[in-house]
């Protein structure tokens, strides 16, 4: 019924609310792991009204983020797109929540970028995901794109928030040092059993349950398939032609195909053509 190019947060998440809705599903990475940019990201979502700021204490209105949306985005703003933002985000949280692996974690602490901007808030609209044990994903492990070795300790994920705050207070809390030696112990644990930390944090815990979420809804999950063309009929798009391990594979899509293949951060020449400011680096894989 649907394909999905791309296998990043906003691949997967559209591949589970699909199959939550009875529709067959077929996932197309192009490279052997999923995860996208997500999975090297912070994993942080930026969302008003989400449905636990009120058990951290926080109080927000839609008003509030409409007019912080129009000041940051300016002759931008596109009411059409915030409005569908701010009405389906926060329905969308509570899905996940109620229906998947997926869980947040909201934050008391993380402010909007610019917290003293109309509509502006000094904390609260930020949601993370849990940490998650990959070991739930059982081989599907091997299959998840790994962090950026310069966001790891000693090869180990640090979760924001809270557990950051340890690390930050370890030689000067006995409390953080305490807790820092356990995870030190655990992770070196899990190196020898396992190859790798097996704690996923961030936007690792982001995909890791996303995953898990898309294997039990029933998915379909290719990698190592790269979409090279959509298949246009009677002036719609019907599916693409897929390379899947060496072999083409036309797949119709009875309803549709939605396109999460995250930009091309890494194509330098298609940037320079479109951004007047000078190179820089970017922390998306190199297949992007």
């Amino acid at each position: 019924d649907v394909l999905i190019i791309g296998a990043g947060a906003g691949g997967l998440a559209a591949a589970v609310t699909a199959r939550h809705h009875g529709l067959d599903v077929i996932v197309a990475e192009k490279t052997p792991v999923f995860g996208g940019a997500t999975a090297r990201s912070g994993g942080w979502i930026w969302m008003p009204c989400h449905p636990f700021q009120q058990a951290i204490g926080i109080s927000d209105s839609r008003e509030e983020a409409e007019r912080y949306l129009l000041h940051e985005a300016g002759e931008r703003y596109d009411a059409e797109r915030i409005d569908a933002f701010l009405t389906h985000g926060p329905r969308m949280v509570a899905f996940f929540t109620r229906e998947t692996a997926v869980q947040f974690t909201p934050s008391s602490t993380y402010p909007d970028y610019h917290p003293d901007a109309p509509g502006g808030k000094i904390a609260g609209r930020a949601l993370v995901a849990a940490n998650f044990d990959g070991r739930a994903l059982g081989a599907l492990l091997a299959k998840l794109r790994r962090p950026l070795p310069e966001l790891l300790l000693l090869g180990m994920a640090i979760g924001s928030g809270d557990e950051l705050g340890h690390f930050q207070r370890a030689t000067r809390s006995l409390g953080s040092f305490a807790y820092v030696a356990r995870r030190l112990a655990g992770h070196a644990g899990e190196m020898l059993l396992y190859g790798r930390g097996v704690r996923l944090t961030n936007g690792n815990a982001l995909v890791g349950r996303l995953l898990k979420a898309a294997v039990d809804a029933g998915v379909k999950l290719w990698d190592s398939a790269a979409a090279r063309e959509l298949i246009i009929g009677e002036g719609a798009v019907r599916g693409a032609v897929i390379v899947r391990d060496g072999e083409t594979v036309h797949v119709e899509a009875r309803r549709g195909v939605v396109l999460a293949c995250g930009g091309f951060p890494r194509d330098a020449e298609r940037r320079k053509r479109l951004f007047p400011h000078r190179e820089h680096w970017s922390p998306a894989p190199e297949s992007c």
